[in-house]
């Protein structure tokens, strides 16, 4: 992976954010600002419900691996896990759990209106993951899935952005650093986002525009980890503030170059066989969840710094 791209490749990829509010970059370990917030789990309300975009991407993406074959046990395992984790932090941000640690019902008119916004788009994703789950693996159950899936990281990135305006206290991490975090966090859903892209490509459930889609993300995740590596002053990206963040994002590249050549492959339109179908699969995965431990690391050093 190359340390430097031109500042305007880099300026177009992260401009590139409709379905990522800059707010929900606040996601990671924020001080509340009053005691009722503290109360209410507002850090938890915060964080789960930024997972709820990675989510969105991650139960497309196990299902139509399951449909074609691929990684069965696996892709079953996370479209059920990640279909109940889905609704469990959906019903927690409305009406609380205390085993996620959120106390209380959600009490905001707004806040309510844009949960109930993000269950409307969730019906037929979930009743459709449900009929997978039972069996039925057919077009019929993954087409609703394929439909919805981008609606419903539509809904969540509004929500988060809502939650996190209502909850975090926006003095907490300067404006530099939040896009910092932004730029991290939204690394882990496009690995989602690619796997469920590739997927589709593959197996003929896309069109062309789904091609030109898995391209664009491939672009932005790439120029983005570039920018987060090497840091990009012009556009206020800096180098990683910590030696454990700089030897993550090493980590995520080693298992982002393995998976890189085999979406390009397959955005170029030669098919993958079976073995390095489910190898793209599994480091997408991996990707994702070195990604994950990157975000938190960055929020817990910058939140220190500031």
């Amino acid at each position: 992976m190359k340390n430097a791209l031109p500042t305007v490749a880099v300026a177009a990829a992260l401009c590139c954010t409709a379905f990522v509010p800059s707010a929900f970059a606040q996601e990671a370990k924020i001080t509340p600002v009053a005691q009722f917030e503290e109360d209410s789990g507002a850090q938890e309300r915060i964080n789960f419900s930024g997972k709820l975009r990675m989510l969105s991407q991650r139960i497309p993406s196990a299902a139509c691996h399951l449909a074609a074959g691929v990684e069965v046990e696996a892709s079953k395992k996370l479209l059920m896990g990640a279909s109940a984790e889905f609704s469990k932090i959906v019903n927690a941000l409305q009406f609380g759990d205390p085993e996620l640690n959120i106390t209380g019902a959600e009490e905001r008119r707004k806040t309510v209106a844009k949960i109930d916004e993000l269950r409307v788009a969730w019906v037929p994703m979930k009743k459709a993951a449900d009929a997978m789950l039972a069996g039925d693996t057919s077009d019929a159950q993954l087409k609703p899935i394929l439909d919805a899936n981008m609606g419903v990281l539509k809904h969540a990135a509004e929500l988060v952005s809502v939650i996190v305006g209502q909850y975090s206290n926006p003095n907490e991490l300067v404006q530099a650093d939040s896009m910092l975090i932004d730029l991290a966090g939204r690394q882990r859903m496009l690995t989602q986002k690619m796997s469920k892209e590739s997927c589709m490509v593959a197996t003929g459930y896309g069109t062309a525009d789904t091609v030109e889609a898995l391209n664009g993300t491939v672009t932005t995740f790439d120029t983005s980890l570039s920018a987060l590596t090497s840091g990009m002053p012009a556009l206020g990206i800096r180098r990683p503030p910590s030696a454990g963040i700089e030897a993550g994002l090493v980590e995520v590249a080693k298992h982002w170059n393995k998976a890189k050549p085999m979406l390009e492959q397959i955005a170029a339109g030669s098919a993958l066989n079976a073995d390095d179908d489910a190898k793209k699969f599994t480091e997408l995965n991996v990707t994702m969840k070195t990604m994950n431990e990157v975000v938190g690391m960055y929020a817990k050093a910058l939140k220190k710094e500031g």
